[in-house]
């Protein structure tokens, strides 16, 4: 593997592989399945996928890969199911994608009579495998995979700024021994200063941002080539970032191509209703226009709040949607076109813009960001800006510096009227019942982003961000001219993850409130509307249940909260997911795989 921590991992990942978990061939009818029952407060009990089977092969994956291609809806995107047969498709997968799942989704494609084509992603940044495996080992060279996410740090510092050797050169003379910690592939001396070219020796990889021109890049001179292409599948997330990349090619983005591994293409995501979907969506977003007050908790210590102006509400439910990943916050839903319900993921017409700009109060706390576990931390809000910093390992020691990064707080950026870049940018909610836990990032690199799509789990963003300029939906240029002009930070980052969190709005002139969020239900999915629609495809108490839910000693599960898992998430998540690799977890659902008589799962014997 690529970690110091190979023979812990190799285990891990072995006896996921192999132990498999329960066998099934999905169906378009659910089969019911009672939910589990609430634990300690009413927090729903923990949950894990019982469903899913190592293959030995493509063909094994095909029924799943069959329903795959058939579904018009996808992940921040369209399906392939609006592919006609005859149509010609680019897919482009990514280093880590399986190469047997794609496999199975170019034969399930050739099936309904369309062709695909591949071009990886690093094919189209000019690099062979070889060197982008060796750019990516050197980047994960000492890390952690049990606090993999303290390098959501590092991430930000080497992903965010034009020129990142300055901030890394302001916090090594600062805090050398944190430097140390955050960029541990660099205490040999072995590693390139920043901005070396991914696939040299010894290079680090280009950031995130880059990559995306890059690719995008590519995508368009591909597609040019073979105008006979409809479009491209490509990217697993930031949806609005990959659209803009293939400016202005950027109506050829036909979605993200976030099943090319075993895990996802077995999931029930592959197969579930696009119609039941977004109607749970349109039903949380349905109050936002009439907020004048939010209130957030968290049994992990959120408590935040925030009043909106007529303005303000109006603004945000103009630009709260994006499937799969609701903008629960009004930053982050303008500076922008919003997203069209009629014509997704086609943009509207009107820019909304950021100012007079929504201010919140109190804390987030939590235990993981996209990038992993981190032991738990408090950043907290005062008056819109980031107050203060408490825990966090060496993630939380280096925000703490980053608050007074110089300039950082003496600038206003473009379209803000305030100077300081440290607001909450993100509060964004999932809105899939069968999105999971994911095991194979985790066990190569300890990233744990794929489980933020599932409904009811919230992800909160740290920073500030605008995506377009009034006059064209295409990367803001005032924004991008303004970052590198004072080499000041590009975008957000900092993630946190939240997953029994109770949301509600205060709708205005009314004095009532209305829950969103319940303990991490996304209360939409018991909507009467909802549950009708939903049974025309097949049991709703399946169909509207979130099949995982993360195990958290002191909330779902026995132990202390404190003691048992906040100091160390990581190491308690990872025997979680050895458990049910193994078969021997307690908390499998559902207990009646869809489309399979009711009989229980029997664990599979672990090789190792």
């Amino acid at each position: 593997m690529r970690h110091s921590s190979f023979s812990l991992i190799s285990v891990l990942l072995l006896s996921v592989l192999l132990a498999g978990c329960r066998t099934q061939e999905k169906q378009p009818e659910q089969s019911a399945a009672a939910p589990a029952a609430p634990d300690n407060g009413g927090y729903p009990a923990p949950r894990w996928p019982s469903y899913f089977k190592p293959p030995k092969s493509a063909d094994e994956l095909m029924p799943a890969a069959r329903l795959l291609v058939r579904n018009k809806s996808g992940f921040l995107g369209q399906g392939m199911g609006i592919l006609q047969s005859g149509e010609s498709v680019l897919i482009v997968p990514n280093l880590q994608s399986d190469p047997m799942v794609v496999e199975a989704v170019v034969k399930a494609l050739a099936e309904r009579g369309v062709t695909a084509q591949l071009k990886y992603t690093f094919e189209l940044m000019g690099q062979t495998r070889e060197q982008a495996q060796k750019a990516e080992d050197n980047e994960h060279r000492g890390r952690r995979i049990e606090e993999a996410g303290i390098y959501q740090a590092s991430g930000w510092i080497t992903g965010q700024f034009p020129d990142p050797s300055e901030p890394k050169k302001w916090l090594k003379e600062r805090r050398p021994d944190l430097y140390a910690e955050l960029f541990p592939g660099e205490a040999s001396g072995q590693a390139p200063a920043p901005g070396g070219a991914a696939g040299e020796e010894g290079a680090l990889p280009v950031s995130f941002a880059r990559e995306l021109n890059l690719v995008g890049a590519g995508i368009q001179e591909y597609l040019k080539k073979n105008p006979k292409l409809r479009g491209a599948f490509w990217g697993t997330g930031g949806g609005t970032g990959l659209r803009r990349a293939m400016y202005p090619m950027q109506d050829k983005f036909l979605g993200t191509f976030t099943t090319d591994n075993i895990w996802n293409l077995q999931s029930q995501q592959t197969s579930y209703p696009g119609d039941v979907w977004q109607l749970a969506e349109e039903q949380v977003l349905e109050p936002l226009v009439h907020t004048d007050r939010i209130e957030i908790t968290d049994p992990e210590g959120t408590n935040v709040w925030a009043d909106l102006t007529q303005d303000m509400a109006e603004r945000w439910s103009e630009g709260a949607y994006q499937r799969g990943h609701l903008y629960m916050f009004p930053n982050q839903a303008t500076g922008r076109f919003g997203y069209s319900f009629v014509n997704y993921p086609g943009f509207q017409q009107k820019w909304l813009p950021r100012e007079p700009i929504t201010l919140i109060n109190g804390t987030i706390a939590g235990t993981q960001g996209h990038g992993g576990f981190f032991p738990r931390w408090e950043v907290i809000f005062k008056n819109g800006f980031i107050a203060d910093v408490k825990g966090g390992g060496a993630q939380g020691a280096a925000l703490k510096e980053f608050l007074q990064y110089p300039g950082i707080n003496e600038r206003v950026y473009p379209y803000h009227k305030t100077p300081g870049y440290w607001y909450l940018y993100e509060i964004a909610v999932g809105s899939h019942p069968k999105g999971f836990r994911n095991p194979q990032p985790i066990l190569e690199s300890g990233d744990t982003l794929p489980e933020r799509a599932r409904s009811g789990v919230v992800h909160w963003g740290l920073g500030i961000r605008m995506w377009h300029d009034p006059d064209a939906p295409t990367e803001s240029k005032v924004w991008a001219d303004f970052t590198k002009k004072f080499n000041v930070p590009f975008d957000h980052g900092w993630h946190t993850h939240t997953y029994f969190t109770t949301y509600k709005v205060r709708l205005r002139n009314a004095n009532k409130w209305v829950t969103l969020l319940d303990k991490g239900r996304m209360t939409s999915l018991d909507d009467p509307e909802v549950r009708a629609l939903a049974s025309r495809y097949g049991d709703p108490d399946y169909l509207l249940t979130e099949d995982w839910i993360p195990e958290v000693p002191g909330i779902n599960a026995p132990g202390d909260y404190l003691r048992d898992y906040a100091q160390q998430p990581g190491a308690y998540s990872l025997k979680v997911i050895d458990s049910a690799g193994k078969g021997t977890y307690q908390h499998y659902f559902p207990l009646t795989p869809p489309g399979k008589a009711a009989t229980p799962p029997t664990p599979a014997p672990v090789k190792r």
